[in-house]
Parts: C-alpha cells; sequence; structure tokens
C-alpha cells in the first residue's frame, strides 16, 4: 500500500510540473551585439550596452541602453552611439498533441532628447527597427518613428508598436535588431549650451552634463531605452462563427422486422395498360 500511495503521489506531481510548462518555449541560440560610441570635441558617451534576458520559457526580451551629450563649453562637438543586435533563437514544443505556435511581438522607445540653445545644438533618436526572420525571410516587423529637438526645445518619448502576432511553426529563426541617437552642438561665441539623447536610467555622464539633463530629472528613468519583447504561445482554437459547417448525413430509412421500409428514390409506377 505504502509503494502504490507513492507512486501515485509521484505521478500527481509529474502532472502538475508538466501541466506547469507553457506548451512551447524559447530556447536562445547564437548572438551577435555590438554597440559603436564615437564623439568628437567637447562631447561625451555614456552606458551604451545590449541585454538579452529570458524573462520566462517562452517569454524574452532584448533591451538597448545609452546616453550620448555635447557641448557645454565655447566649443562644438558632437558624439553618436549605433546599437546592432542579431540573435537566433528556435521555438520548441514541451508535449505533443499542440497546436501550432503563435508567436507574439511588441517594442518601447522611452527616453528624453534635450537642447539648451536657441540658435543651436540638436538632439534626435533614429527609427528603432525590430525583425524577425524565417530562413532570411521577414515574418514579423515593427518600427517605431524618430524623434528630435534644436534650438532649445526639449521632448520626452514614450512611444509603443504592438502586439504584432503570426502564426508559425517550431524551428529556428532570427531577431534583428537596430538603433542610434545623436546629439550635436555648434559653436557658440556668446553663450554655453548643451544637447543629450538620455535613453539610459543612468547615464553615467559627468557632472558638467547636468544642466543639459536638468528639464526632465524628475522624470522616472527606470524603463528607458529601446525594449523588444516576444514571446510564443499556442495558437487559440477558431472563434465559433469560423467553425467549419457540419457534414451532411443521409438520412437512415426505418427498419422493421429485418426489412427496410420505404426508398430514398422509390420506382416511378408503370401505366396498367403497358
Amino acid at each position: 500500500m505504502l509503494i502504490a500511495c507513492a507512486v501515485c503521489l509521484s505521478a500527481g506531481l509529474s502532472a502538475r510540473v508538466e501541466a506547469a510548462d507553457p506548451p512551447y518555449v524559447l530556447q536562445l541560440r547564437s548572438r551577435e551585439a555590438v554597440v559603436t560610441p564615437e564623439r568628437t570635441k567637447d562631447a561625451q558617451t555614456g552606458g551604451g550596452f545590449i541585454q538579452v534576458t529570458q524573462i520566462q520559457p517562452n517569454i524574452v526580451m532584448a533591451l538597448m541602453r545609452g546616453t550620448v551629450a555635447a557641448g557645454t563649453s565655447h566649443k562644438e562637438g558632437s558624439a553618436a552611439m549605433q546599437f546592432t543586435l542579431n540573435q537566433a533563437f528556435e521555438i520548441v514544443a514541451t508535449r505533443r498533441g499542440l497546436r501550432p505556435p503563435r508567436l507574439v511581438f511588441s517594442g518601447w522607445v522611452i527616453g528624453a532628447l534635450e537642447s539648451t540653445l536657441r540658435d543651436g545644438g540638436m538632439a534626435e533618436q533614429s527609427p528603432a527597427n525590430a525583425c524577425v526572420r524565417a530562413g532570411g525571410e521577414p515574418l514579423l516587423n515593427l518600427s517605431l518613428k524618430p524623434h528630435g529637438v534644436a534650438g532649445g526645445e526639449n521632448l520626452l518619448v514614450n512611444d509603443r508598436v504592438g502586439p504584432l502576432e503570426a502564426v508559425v511553426q517550431p524551428g529556428g529563426y532570427c531577431l534583428n535588431q537596430t538603433f542610434a541617437i545623436r546629439a550635436v552642438e555648434g559653436k557658440a561665441h556668446c553663450h554655453t549650451g548643451g544637447a543629450a539623447a538620455a535613453f539610459d536610467p543612468d547615464p553615467k555622464l559627468d557632472s558638467r552634463w547636468n544642466e543639459v539633463l536638468k528639464p526632465f530629472r524628475a522624470v522616472p528613468h527606470k524603463d528607458f531605452g529601446f525594449r523588444v519583447i516576444f514571446r510564443v504561445v499556442e495558437d487559440g482554437p477558431p472563434p465559433p462563427g469560423e467553425l467549419p459547417p457540419p457534414r451532411e448525413q443521409k438520412a437512415r430509412q426505418p427498419v422493421l422486422n429485418g426489412e427496410q421500409v420505404g426508398e430514398a428514390n422509390p420506382p416511378v409506377s408503370k401505366n396498367r395498360s403497358e
């Protein structure tokens, strides 16, 4: 009896573990991630990294963050940062008898663009692009529009695209993601100013840039950056209105004492004169 109870408990535990597993999981494969900072004269780049995180077995997040600033003195300067990510992944089923997987894809860009001189200085954020490809062909593609400021303007960016969805098949895919930020300040003879593109919660810039970053200092920065989240789920059944119509079945004739009563196509009676 003890052995039987132990077997039942282990079977129940394994059933609960299997039920807790998602129908499909994402397995990360090879990755190529590059951040390229550039600066000239009176400028600085801060932060600058790409992070790929497996939040859950079926959910992955790709995050790009960085900050650039230029021109706090009478000298001109420019700073830029380019981000490129190529992440291979695989969709794997955890059990048999599943409906096809559905890939769900969303993107966010959150950050600040700031300039302090009315007659100069600009900061911009390029289009934020992300694409899931299968065999080199685009499957899901999202793009968040660019933004820019100049001449003393300031802008807080909080854009989102998605969710985008597509029914796919288990197998290998690749995420391609790109982003760029830039700040430029021209030479000023009478006033000092600056420009900055801040897309990092902790920009790690020198204190001399505090005045440039001042307009949005009180804004929560924890979600700054270009964030892409994709997840895989089991595709649901079609809505009731889209169910295929039931097959027509021929009516079966009643049977009396082993003999069929009536016929589907009774013969035409002949004329007695024939």
